[in-house]
């Protein structure tokens, strides 16, 4: 069922907040009122950290606690800036952490507006709501003692936090803040910490976006440059106010997004300053909660409310520019079809509906073959392991978009801020699943331009065909690896033509127990392996560059047969690296065995070691060893440069192998393109080289195929 809420009678808004485009000295503003809760300069009851706060350890952080002991002053607290209201002289040599907590009151306020901390502080701090942690900064995870240090932060410029919907986190009557604000050190020569709590009324902030919920704003605008004679704002002239020094109008709003500039111009009619915000506009009619009864179009701005059902034979389609704004916990179950068509200059936002939240996620479960096309999908609430998988029993999806026994089109979209845009956000993009409890089935994707950025882990499949094409991942996060392909399908997995950049951790490309297709992809920079592939499949591994991978270019692992072909593997711990894992019991139950390649046309250069293989320590399998078959390859080091460990283990040194540098184009930029005189040039075996190289350029272009990704164009 389709719910749509009765519209608000009040046709504008005056708010207080400040957006600016960077770069620009002109501000837009949208002038106006708010709640406080706990104002600058109150008084708070607070404790000198010579011990803890209180028996238990968080007593101190909830309503009831006795602080009548405690002294009492007014925030701020701290010493050596010479702008504290308390100023704590006795701290220096003798304690690094300080307790405060204040009790307020919450009744009337709309449960859904916003709340947000805003904090001076020096050098880290933990802030708690109720005994809830809602902030922490410039402090280590984990429970903190009187005695734990914080990194160094300077004062100065207070940190605006967005804490969620007041309904989340207050209760009627009483409530507390409390605060812990931590030293670096005990001789440090200076502490600050000034909390404020507030909400924001009738707008909501999804960073520098502001979303209303009336159809007319007003804007204020101000500018440092002089002799500005007039300011439009959308081209509409704004009124100075002489006392202010701010220039103001009212601007109509269309439903969604709308991007507002400004222009600042001279007596002359030259501009001399601008600026931008951007506002979403939010009809009071546009939210969405239940299940859907006939098909559904979205346009302009919605919120979404609980778990909305699509269900079977019902299409739901998303126009270009829409913002699905997702309350907390919010998800799409999708029975029906689902199409998410943007484009690339407007193109659909899965978002948060305020900063200090996240949504759950969208699962289409035996649906109609579904899309999503440039579309940014962000702040779900999708960190987990994968290992949760793979015994029998239900499961939990967590990732942000859920397929099951269906298929999906993903193409030119943007994962970002999963489920954060903190440092240690490593919350999950999509999982493809065919073999799910409950709704087991053939289920695909094809996942193609798409940017992964700084998040866990962008694909992850279960016996399922997928294709990931032209795509970018960059900043992974967490141990769940950027494609992480488990079990085989008809037809194989596909991954080719993308670029895995500078991972934080992990690997970027896992197939375990399955044989992919694996070409014409550009990895550089992990710490740990460019490549994982691993127990009983057969990968296909052609055209690849892997660069600068800690612990190897290629691990071959657990009775897993790869095939190895005209790849380029440079400045690697280890060029290629076959060994058994071991992992042998729950949860990943994995063969026992080393690993088994044969490489052909390949160039391992750069790397501490080229090649290594390592028996297996299992003793109850009659091959312990692991194998590689080389032919036609430039190996630094030759066959003296693979190392062997145990007794079954062997090598193949086979025909047209040979030592010498490949003379690369330029390796400090990453051109592995063949100079004019490398010794790889036309002494491939042309019988095994792919019809194109990386580039797509074809093979052989001389008298002969070349060794390595690129083949030499005369």
């Amino acid at each position: 069922m389709m719910r749509f809420l009765v519209k608000l009678s009040t046709t504008w808004l005056v708010i207080s907040i400040v957006i600016c485009c960077s770069g620009q000295a002109m501000t837009l503003e949208l002038q106006s009122d708010g709640a406080e809760f706990v104002s600058d300069g109150e008084s708070w009851s607070f404790l000198r950290g010579t011990g803890p706060a209180g028996e238990p350890a968080d007593a101190w952080t909830q309503v009831g606690f006795d602080d009548s002991l405690w002294e009492t002053g007014a925030a701020g607290f701290g010493f050596g800036d010479d702008d504290d209201a308390t100023v704590l002289d006795d701290m220096q040599g003798s304690y690094v952490t300080v307790y405060i907590r204040k009790e307020f009151s919450f009744s009337s306020v709309d449960a859904a507006e916003i709340l947000e901390l805003t904090i001076d502080y020096d050098d880290g701090f933990i802030a708690y709501i109720n005994g809830v942690e809602v902030a922490r900064r410039h402090m280590r995870d984990g429970a903190a003692t009187y005695a734990t240090l914080a990194s160094s932060h300077e004062a100065g410029t207070p940190e605006v936090i967005p804490l969620g919907p007041a309904g989340d986190l207050l209760r009627e009557g009483t409530n507390v803040l409390a605060v812990e604000g931590h030293n670096s050190s005990l001789t440090s020569s200076d502490f600050s910490l000034n909390p404020t709590l507030r909400i924001t009324s009738g707008v909501v902030r999804n960073g520098d976006l502001v979303i209303v919920t009336a159809d007319s704003i007003e804007v204020t605008s101000r500018t440092d440059v002089a002799d500005v004679a007039a300011i439009f704002i959308q081209d509409a002239p704004a009124a100075p106010d002489a006392q202010t020094g701010s220039w103001k109008t009212q601007i109509a709003l269309a439903p969604g997004l709308n991007v507002i500039a400004g222009r600042a111009l001279d007596a002359d009619a030259n501009e001399v300053d601008s600026g931008v915000m951007r506002v979403v506009y939010l009809p009071a009619e546009n939210h969405l909660t239940g299940e859907l009864q006939d098909d559904a179009v979205l346009r302009g701005a919605w919120l979404l409310e609980d778990a909305i059902v699509v269900p079977s034979e019902v299409t739901l389609t998303v126009e270009p520019g829409t913002f699905m704004l997702m309350k907390r916990g919010a998800s799409i179950v999708v029975e029906g079809q689902l199409l998410a068509q943007g484009t690339q200059a407007e193109p659909i936002h899965f978002t948060h509906y305020g900063d200090g939240t996240t949504w759950k996620q969208i699962m289409f479960v035996e649906a109609a073959d579904s899309r999503f096309d440039h579309c940014i999908v962000e702040y779900a609430d999708c960190e987990g392991e994968h290992q949760d998988y793979y015994e029998a029993g239900p499961r939990d999806y967590h990732e942000a978009i859920v397929v099951l026994a269906c298929h999906l089109d993903v193409n030119d979209c943007t994962f970002q801020s999963l489920p954060d845009d903190g440092a240690g956000a490593e919350g999950d993009a999509l999982a493809v699943i065919s073999d799910d409890p409950n709704h087991p089935g053939e289920a695909s994707a094809h996942v193609r331009g798409c940017d992964f950025l700084s998040i866990g882990q962008g694909v992850h499949t279960r016996y399922s065909y997928v294709l990931v094409e032209d795509c970018y991942f960059t900043g992974k996060r967490g141990d769940n690896d950027d494609v992480d392909l488990w079990g085989e399908s008809a037809p194989v997995p596909m991954v080719r033509h993308n670029i895995f950049w500078y991972p934080e951790h992990d690997d970027a490309i896992n197939p375990t127990r399955c044989s992919p297709i694996i070409i014409g992809n550009l990895i550089v920079g992990t710490d740990d392996h460019g490549m994982v592939l691993r127990d009983a499949g057969s990968p296909i591994v052609i055209n690849n560059i892997i660069m600068d991978c800690a612990s190897g270019g290629i691990a071959i692992e657990n009775s897993c047969t790869a095939y190895l072909l005209n790849n380029t593997i440079v400045g690697c711990g280890r060029g290629l690296r076959l060994f058994d894992l071991g992992r042998w019991d729950a949860p990943y139950h994995l063969h026992p065995g080393g690993g088994t390649a044969t490489v052909v046309n390949c160039i391992i250069w750069g790397c501490s070691q080229s090649i290594t293989l390592a028996d297996s320590s299992n003793t109850g399998i009659a091959d312990r060893g692991s194998h590689v078959t080389i032919s036609y390859s430039d190996i630094e080091g030759g066959r003296d440069g693979i190392s062997v460990s145990g007794s079954q283990s062997t090598v193949v040194w086979g025909q047209g192998n040979i030592d010498a540098d490949p003379l690369f184009v330029d390796v400090d930029n990453l051109d592995f393109h063949l100079l004019l005189n490398s010794p790889a040039i036309d002494v491939a075996d042309p019988n095994e080289a792919p019809d194109t190289d990386y580039e797509g350029n074809p093979r052989p272009a001389g008298a002969g195929a070349d060794m390595g990704a690129y083949e030499f164009q005369p």
